[in-house]
């Protein structure tokens, strides 16, 4: 691929994220991004002869921007604070929140272009965050009575669904919610261990 053709690819990931902060996920297609880029709709579709490489393109762009801090609240600080960090940015940036969301329904379909990236991103996340809470078991942040995989599923359930309510219910409190949830969660974690201790007795 040529510089030109890279450059060009770059201006029309960088204006569809700009056209998905603007407009509704549904509405947008490639005369509203070519019109944000500067491009024709022509050169749009040249570079992106598949709508679904260029949504793939747009939400790695806008997602691989925020990895880097992300993980590092995972590594110094644990998997709840990682997770919590996370909807903090969902919160900042609704955008991203409303097109992920569209997305993974959109690729829960196994027929859909972009299912087999989507279901691999979204098993990344998982797989993430279980080495997360892993670590977190062996420097002590988290009780030994965590099951790294259980717990992982837990924190991504309610992430996943805080995230929806941030976007359906006006007088959604997120984050307040989520320290709530992970407060009656670690009890839960405690508490396996104590049970665990109490049956080798």
């Amino acid at each position: 691929m040529s510089a030109i053709e890279v450059d060009l690819r770059d201006r029309i990931v960088s204006a569809g994220i700009f056209a998905y902060r603007a407009a509704d996920f549904h509405t947008v297609g490639a005369e509203a991004v070519a019109q944000h880029a500067d491009v024709t709709v022509d050169q749009f579709r040249r570079a992106y002869p598949v709508w679904e490489l260029f949504i793939i393109a747009v939400i790695d762009r806008w997602s691989s921007a925020q990895h880097p801090a992300l993980q590092q609240i995972a590594e110094e600080e644990g998997a709840v604070a990682h997770v919590r960090a996370r909807l903090e940015t969902g919160l900042a940036d609704p955008a991203l929140v409303r097109l992920r969301l569209a997305l993974l329904s959109a690729a829960s379909n196994p027929g859909h272009a972009a299912a087999g990236w989507f279901r691999r991103q979204y098993e990344l996340t998982y797989e993430d965050l279980t080495l997360a809470l892993v670590r977190d078991v062996v420097r002590g942040r988290e009780s030994r009575g965590v099951a790294p995989r259980l717990a992982a599923e837990q924190l991504l359930a309610l992430y996943e669904g805080l995230q929806m309510q941030s976007l359906l219910r006006d007088d959604a409190d997120v984050l307040p919610g989520y320290d709530r949830a992970v407060a009656r969660m670690r009890v839960g974690w405690g508490s396996a261990l104590t049970n665990e201790r109490t049956a080798l007795r």
